[in-house]
């Protein structure tokens, strides 16, 4: 039994199947407001075991969501309501955590392009019956009003600049506007740390895990996060095997994701460096410009 293991209490370990002596090793990996993830080994092998303080989470609502629509993720041991034993990535045989070198290579974007247009399909027909998505999942404009704009320039210092006050008066006619686009399921959190690539020779496959951001939104917003991370080669080759994307979203998708973003920066305790951008944007009239070009 792994000393001390105490991290979940013993019900929710037999929700999964399991016993505190069970347990041969654990590490500790992450612990922050909402959940724990950490690594155990069993007689069984090695698995990560995510662990939600309230039985209303969403992601383990998420992994049913994209396994019902046959989208890939990383294989599931065991669930329960508030847990999931997911495949752990270091002693894994099929896949493997991608690499810095991942994110430049072709094959790499010709794979993560394959996973998104699976999601964006899959997620334009289940919004035609919305009665049967879990609780929870919302559109991430939805985040964006008047009154969370107003309090996010107040901690940011915008209050009264003529672009903040423009954003202000406008947010309501862009999210109507980028709402009556076809609708998808978001990812929204793409980064290498967050995909899985396949091992072995065979063609390349990904899968990106961790849905803590999992929302609804225009199919552009996840390529714009994906073309951001992703360098070089598979940029390029993600941007060719996606194919064509919406003008109309892009112009949309560029003021709606510049005020989301400061809204997240303004609930941090310190601006972080990649807000600063955003920030001068108020200030050069380069948000200003976003907004009138939108909603023209």
């Amino acid at each position: 039994m792994a000393e001390n293991f105490d991290l979940l209490p013993n019900p929710h370990l037999a929700a999964l199947g399991l016993r505190s002596s069970d347990i041969l090793t654990s590490e500790l990996l992450r612990r922050k407001a909402g959940h724990v993830v950490c690594r155990i080994k069993t007689r069984g092998g090695w698995h990560v075991l995510k662990w939600f303080d309230t039985p209303d989470a969403l992601e383990p609502k998420v992994y049913t969501l994209l396994e019902h629509w046959g989208i890939p993720t990383l294989p599931i041991h065991a669930r329960a309501d508030r847990s999931l034993l997911l495949e752990d990535l270091e002693h894994s045989r099929v896949w493997r955590a991608a690499e810095e070198a991942d994110m430049s290579r072709a094959e790499t974007g010709f794979a993560v392009a394959e996973w998104y247009l699976s999601l964006h399909r899959a997620g334009r027909e289940a919004l035609k019956h919305p009665e049967t998505l879990p609780a929870g999942l919302h559109d991430w404009v939805d985040d964006l009003t008047g009154e969370t704009l107003a309090v996010a320039g107040s901690r940011l210092g915008l209050t009264g600049k003529p672009a903040w006050e423009t954003a202000l008066q406008s947010i309501e006619a862009l999210k109507i506007r980028v709402q009556a686009c076809p609708q998808t399921f978001n990812y929204e959190d793409f980064a290498q740390e967050n995909l899985a690539v396949s091992r072995g020779k065979i063609s390349l496959q990904a899968v990106v895990f961790d849905y803590d951001c999992f929302t609804l939104g225009a199919a552009y917003s996840d390529w714009r996060n994906v073309t951001y991370s992703l360098e070089g080669a598979a940029r390029e080759a993600f941007a060719e095997a996606y194919g064509p994307v919406s003008e109309t979203e892009h112009r949309l998708d560029m003021p709606l994701s510049a005020l989301f973003g400061l809204l997240v920066a303004s609930r941090r305790a310190n601006v972080p460096g990649w807000a600063h951008p955003l920030l001068e944007d108020v200030e050069n009239g380069k948000l200003e410009r976003s907004i009138q070009s939108a909603l023209d």
